[in-house]
């Protein structure tokens, strides 16, 4: 029999099968997208999802400002194998804190930007440690919820109409029937 991947889902004749999420875990990342926005006040007139970013101790950097075998350097040692952008957690040398830093290719238009970013905080929130289909998965997941509410919000306010109406139950009308669509139990 021959040896199966780690990253496929293994059938009985060792043949493979696209992975695919857990119900319970596509809830839990809307959610925990949802969460986030929603307490950072993504709704807000003049929300920076970059300075919201920042605000969580984590350092934004484009790809121009490294010198381009330092850029490599970062590649080789980043949790993932994507060019776009790249992700790294590393103790402090001199004070041992945890230092978190997200990279970015800067040469993109705005929303690849924004995409790329979020893709990259998904890998730190969901507190991912190493490279795998899964992973990759989740932060695509992740980034895509955060930036389908940043452009309803842009084009529709939904947020802010929500906010200005004084209706707290937003959050949990939509975690309700997340966990009815998805069978889920309590997942945050």
């Amino acid at each position: 029999m021959e040896n199966c991947t780690e990253q496929t889902e293994k059938t009985t004749d060792c043949t493979t099968k696209p992975q695919t999420l857990p119900s319970w875990k596509v809830s839990q990342i809307i959610l925990t997208v949802v969460n986030l926005l929603s307490e950072e006040g993504y709704f807000r007139e003049g929300f920076d999802y970059m300075e919201m970013i920042r605000k969580k101790g984590i350092v934004l950097k484009e790809y121009s400002a490294f010198k381009s075998e330092n850029l490599l350097e970062l590649q080789k040692v980043s949790i993932g194998l994507w060019n776009e952008g790249l992700c790294l957690i590393f103790p402090d040398p001199q004070t041992g804190a945890t230092c978190r830093m997200i990279a970015y290719n800067d040469n993109k238009s705005a929303a690849e930007v924004m995409q790329i970013i979020f893709h990259e905080l998904a890998h730190i929130m969901l507190r991912h440690t190493q490279q795998s289909n899964l992973g990759e998965m989740e932060a695509t997941l992740f980034s895509g919820v955060a930036m389908l509410l940043m452009v309803l919000e842009q084009q529709f306010h939904i947020g802010r109409m929500i906010a200005e109406k004084g209706d707290k139950t937003m959050l949990k009308g939509i975690q309700k029937g997340l966990m009815q669509k998805f069978n889920a139990q309590e997942v945050l």
